[in-house]
């Protein structure tokens, strides 16, 4: 695996550490909230368009980033991330996980327990990207087949979120953007970000995402739950198996027998390995989707996180544990199928949530502007938001994806994209081809996540 950095890539760089700094530095100002059972993501021009007054300059000095750069947590959850994306990171300064063969490495751990999930043994963690029928593939992990096909474009790591960019051959660029879950503690979200940079149009994108569970106390015998996958579009299969290639291409085969939705299957040194079927994928444009890794301290605590966060397959692993002696021994305690219907002392889960297009939008006041009025031909045929009768603002195009708000200024966005609002005599109307193509942009495809 090469790592190269173009002067752009390291301005760039820098200009995402400098964000995830201020983030933690400066308490943001609070925004206006949404109705009543709204979730808003508004996409930032929007906010450039109700022209604040400026803010005071302030000076901000960093944190520092943790010993080992890469690791990241919010206080419940620390992920090891390494500059490929993928987890698991050694770390000679953090404490030896719980539990028999404790490690200090770090790749999903449960800070309550200092339990590591991902670690112990073979690092095996890790994810490939596919065209299928192209036959070009690429996948990374720390070991278990190690990275093929992989250039490092982009590495940059803050105290509680990291991003990872990579170009695979010249096929793929592929992005990972670790950052604390805004709905629950118990898990990481990682926005996934797959643009073709090819020419050659991709008719089977595939996705490839595994982990090695070990699980406390006696790691390397647990029990692995993998559900969602029966009926389920996106997902190609599931197997109870990560010592096999993390290529998309590649054959899977299970450990244990399990093969596609399984409960609580084990013990025994097992994992969790998903491949999706993403669709088409054109020259240019952008597949976006979330997933997550987190870990809590119950079977329900984590069942309720992933339902939290809408995910449609996941995986659990739990370990092989009685309830009795101290789970967190690094000699073990009695092993049994306590930990496994309970999930204590500690739960560790993935979860998928698929990609959604808009299949409808609408032209509205930007959700900065929940007083405004919608006010018809105020500029011409051009609607405007109009505040307190004085103040008026463009309007935004609107859509709803995962329940949420999602919402892209009125303008031009060129090339191909164009104006996602139509203005005419009357109310606007909004193109929800132009939404789709803003949605599967390289620029503006995060927004729809």
């Amino acid at each position: 695996m090469r790592v190269s950095m173009s002067p752009q890539r390291l301005l760039h760089t820098a200009l995402l550490c400098a964000l995830s700094w201020s983030g933690q530095a400066l308490a943001a100002p609070p925004e206006p909230q949404p109705g009543v059972d709204a979730k808003v993501r508004p996409h930032p021009q929007n906010a450039k368009a109700l022209k604040p007054s400026p803010a005071p300059e302030t000076h901000l000095i960093p944190p520092p980033l943790p010993d080992c750069p890469g690791m990241i947590d919010n206080g419940v959850v620390r992920l090891g991330v390494a500059p490929a994306g993928h987890l698991n990171i050694p770390c000679p300064t953090q404490p030896v996980s719980s539990g028999t063969h404790g490690t200090s490495w770090v790749g999903l751990r449960y800070l309550p327990t200092n339990g590591e999930a991902a670690a112990p043994g073979s690092p095996c963690e890790g994810w490939g990207v596919a065209s299928a029928d192209l036959g070009i593939s690429g996948h990374s992990s720390a070991g278990c087949g190690s990275s093929s096909n992989l250039t490092v474009e982009i590495n940059a790591p803050s105290p509680i979120s990291t991003l990872s960019v990579v170009r695979v051959g010249d096929t793929f660029r592929v992005t990972h953007i670790y950052t604390p879950s805004p709905v629950t503690t118990f898990l990481y979200q990682v926005n996934v970000l797959i643009e073709n940079i090819g020419t050659a149009f991709v008719a089977d994108l595939r996705y490839t995402r595994g982990i090695d569970y070990d699980v406390l106390p006696n790691t390397f015998s647990e029990y692995v739950t993998v559900a969602g996958t029966s009926g389920n579009p996106w997902v190609v299969g599931a197997v109870d198996n990560n010592f096999v290639s993390l290529s998309p291409l590649a054959p899977d085969f299970p450990v244990m027998g399990g093969l596609g939705d399984f409960t609580n299957l084990g013990p025994g040194d097992l994992g969790a390995q998903f491949d999706f079927r993403l669709g088409s994928l054109a020259p240019g444009e952008v597949r976006g989707f979330r997933t997550f890794y987190g870990a809590a301290g119950s079977h329900a605590d984590a069942l309720n996180a992933l339902a939290a966060v809408g995910v449609s397959a996941y995986s659990l692993a739990k370990g092989n544990w009685n309830g009795s002696g101290d789970p967190l021994s690094a000699t073990g305690a009695p092993t049994g199928t306590y930990a496994a219907v309970t999930g204590q002392p500690n739960t560790f889960m993935y979860g998928f949530r698929p990609p959604e297009s808009p299949t409808s939008c609408t032209v509205e006041c930007p959700n900065l502007l929940s007083q405004g009025v919608y006010t018809v031909d105020r500029a011409g045929v051009e609607d405007r938001c109009v505040v307190n009768g004085q103040y008026d603002n463009r309007v935004v195009a609107v859509t709803t994806l995962h329940g949420e708000r999602v919402e892209f200024s009125c303008m031009d966005y060129g090339g191909a994209i164009g104006n996602p609002c139509v203005s005419a005599p009357g109310a606007d109307t909004c193109d929800v081809t132009a939404f789709q193509k803003l949605c599967a942009s390289p620029t503006f495809a995060q927004y729809c996540l």
